[in-house]
Order: C-alpha cells, then sequence, then structure tokens
C-alpha cells in the first residue's frame, strides 16, 4: 500500500493526475455533445495542461528561496532536465497542432494560450493587489477543458452550456479549496494570491457558498431540466465531485496529512471514466 501511495505521490508532483483529469473530463464533455475527438486532441490537451502547471512550478522555484512543498522543491531538484523535456513536448504539441487540429481549436487555443501567457505574467513578474489568481486558473481550466470540446460543433444546447457553467464553479471551488488549504505555505514561500490578502473567515464563507451553488444548480439542472440520459449522467458525475470537495472542505483535519487533500481533489476529476467506458 505504501508503494502504491509514494507512486501517486510523484504522479501527483507532476501534475499527471491533474493532466489525466482534464482528459477525462474533456471526453465527458465531448460525449455529452456528441463530437468525435481524436487522440492527437486529447494528446495537444494533455501536453498543454502539463507544459502549464509544469512551467508555473519551475517558475515559483527559480523565484522563491525558501521552498516548503514538495511539489516545489522536485521542480528546483530537477529544473534543468524538466526545462528540456518542457521544451520538447512544447515543438511535439506545436508541431500535431498546426497539422492536425481543426482551424476552429488552433485559433481558440491561440487566444487562450495568450490568457495563459497573462496569467503567467501577472503571477511571477508583476504584483496587483486586485488579481484574482484563482478565478483566473478556474476560467483558463474550464475554458481549455470544456470550450475545447464546444468550440468544434455549431449545435451547442441549452443543457451543454448549463453543464460548462457548472463545470466551471466546480474547479473554482477546487481551486480555492486548494489556496485555503495552502495559505500558510504560500505565505511562507512568498506566493501570495488574493487568499492570502483577504480574511480567512471571510474567504471560507465564500468557498461554503460557492458549495452551495455549485450543489443547488447541479441537482436543480439534474432534477428540474429537460434532459438526455447522457445529460443525467454528467451532472450526477459533477454533483459527486463537488460533493467530494464539500467533504474535504468542512472536514480539513481528515485530509491536512500527507497532502491527502491534494491527491482527492486532483484525483476526483477521474470520475467521469465511468462516463467515457460506458455504452451509448
Amino acid at each position: 500500500m505504501k508503494s502504491v501511495i509514494a507512486i501517486y505521490e510523484k504522479i501527483s508532483i507532476l501534475s499527471l493526475d491533474v493532466v489525466a483529469g482534464a482528459v477525462c473530463c474533456s471526453a465527458m464533455f465531448a460525449r455529452q455533445m456528441h463530437i468525435k475527438i481524436f487522440w492527437y486532441q486529447y494528446f495537444v490537451l494533455a501536453s498543454s495542461v502539463w507544459l502549464i502547471y509544469t512551467i508555473d512550478h519551475l517558475l515559483d522555484a527559480f523565484r522563491n528561496p525558501v521552498l516548503v512543498s514538495p511539489r516545489h522543491r522536485f521542480h528546483k531538484k530537477y529544473q534543468k532536465p524538466l526545462c528540456i523535456l518542457s521544451a520538447v513536448v512544447c515543438v511535439v504539441t506545436a508541431g500535431i497542432t498546426f497539422t492536425k487540429l481543426p482551424i476552429s481549436v488552433i485559433l481558440f487555443g491561440m487566444a487562450l494560450g495568450a490568457a495563459m501567457l497573462t496569467y503567467l505574467a501577472l503571477t511571477h513578474f508583476f504584483s496587483f493587489s486586485f488579481f484574482f489568481k484563482e478565478g483566473w486558473v478556474a476560467c483558463l481550466y474550464t475554458l481549455g477543458v470544456w470550450g475545447s470540446v464546444a468550440v468544434q460543433t455549431s449545435h451547442i444546447r441549452q443543457s451543454h452550456l448549463f453543464t460548462g457553467c457548472i463545470f466551471g464553479i466546480i474547479i473554482l471551488q477546487q481551486a480555492m479549496l486548494l489556496a485555503w488549504y495552502e495559505s500558510e505555505e504560500d505565505t511562507q514561500q512568498e506566493m501570495l494570491s488574493l487568499m492570502q490578502r483577504q480574511n480567512v473567515t471571510r474567504l471560507h464563507l465564500f468557498l461554503k457558498m460557492l458549495i452551495i451553488l455549485a450543489l443547488a444548480a447541479t441537482l436543480g439542472g439534474l432534477l428540474l431540466l429537460n434532459n438526455t440520459v447522457l445529460d443525467q449522467k454528467v451532472w450526477l458525475t459533477l454533483v459527486i465531485i463537488a460533493s467530494l470537495l464539500t467533504f474535504i472542505t468542512f472536514f480539513p483535519d481528515r485530509f491536512r496529512e500527507g497532502y491527502r487533500y491534494r491527491f482527492l481533489s486532483d484525483g476526483i476529476l477521474l470520475l467521469p471514466l465511468w462516463i467515457i467506458i460506458g455504452p451509448f
């Protein structure tokens, strides 16, 4: 059991669980919208998510002399090989993008890439008191995972848009949950965000409001809207994800030890697997 946990810790440090979660959620949305996604599109999504997280952690490790988390210490220790690997992945991803992907996805990806560069610049080279890092991350992640699928069809139904909005709320809930758990750690490493600039009690209240909003909206869509069986399966999955995040929020003492909160909050985005591998 310990060896399995140790392996998963390495997977988490390399952000591979985040990558897998993004691909699983994207595949779930593609199935809901009845869009066929080819392997190279999933590869571009996976490599893009990995590059963003890895570059972000490398910049954190490069800029901050005090490193507390195992994730940042790992990226500091293996900075050179990770930079080389990132460059190779970037070249391969760019080659596949401009030779294989539909033009709609390329244009969407370029706009998203510009927004991501802006995020990295604001996070690592500027300091603005109004910069809501968690909100930006949730928006970009949602657009990358759900939006990259949605731009490939002209037949977006109300249920699809509703799903994208609910997914965005859940990702914001996850981002703020992680920031809340890691506020002391981020302060020690001088990586400040809105979570550290505001009153902790007020932010925890906002997090609880997000929980209520995510659960109420998803349950409301599941029970009240005119939807297909596939829509119901997607929203049921989102209800379970939001519920697990809620459990982590209200019982922090159970999950602080050994970064369990991060393993669970990232790992639950693999739940869409039951929809992907099931029959249509």
